[in-house]
């Protein structure tokens, strides 16, 4: 199973992701909760320190402190942490954002509530990560 962090500075939103994503779309995944932007670059590191990986960021915009696009620049810019993958999860709706995410190197948009039709769209365009399907539920898994 894939393993995810939610980084949302709102305790509403992160449960609202996580009933949305694995208990209405019965999505199987590790999930982890940084609330906020400083704190997930510190999970993430300790992860990449231990030899794991975390596979899937999805990252809300409007955070106090570092938002969600200086966070996405950081991990761009950081040699141990370029590579993982990064999903807006946002309120916001506007074509700015979207742009802004997509330069910075955002590998999807979702407004929030997150949806498993939003999130199929997005993971049909990656290479690392892929929906299986078992039984009634869908797991989440990482392509190695």
């Amino acid at each position: 199973m894939a393993n995810v962090l939610l980084v949302d500075d709102r305790r509403a939103d992160i449960e609202l992701t996580r009933v949305f994503l694995q208990v209405r779309d019965k999505i199987q995944f590790n999930m982890s909760v940084a609330h906020s932007a400083r704190e997930a670059l510190e999970a993430l590191k300790q992860v990449h320190e231990r030899g794991e990986r975390v596979d899937l960021l999805l990252l809300d915009i409007n955070m106090p402190g570092m938002d969600g696009f200086e966070m996405l620049a950081c991990l761009r810019d950081d040699e141990t942490l370029n590579k993982v993958a990064v999903i807006m999860c946002t309120g916001s709706t506007c074509d700015l954002d979207q742009s802004r995410a997509r330069e910075l190197g955002a590998s999807g948009y979702m407004v929030k509530p997150a949806s498993l039709t939003q999130l199929k769209t997005i993971l049909a365009t990656l290479t690392t990560l892929r929906l299986t399907h078992t039984g009634e539920a869908v797991r989440l898994t990482r392509i190695t």
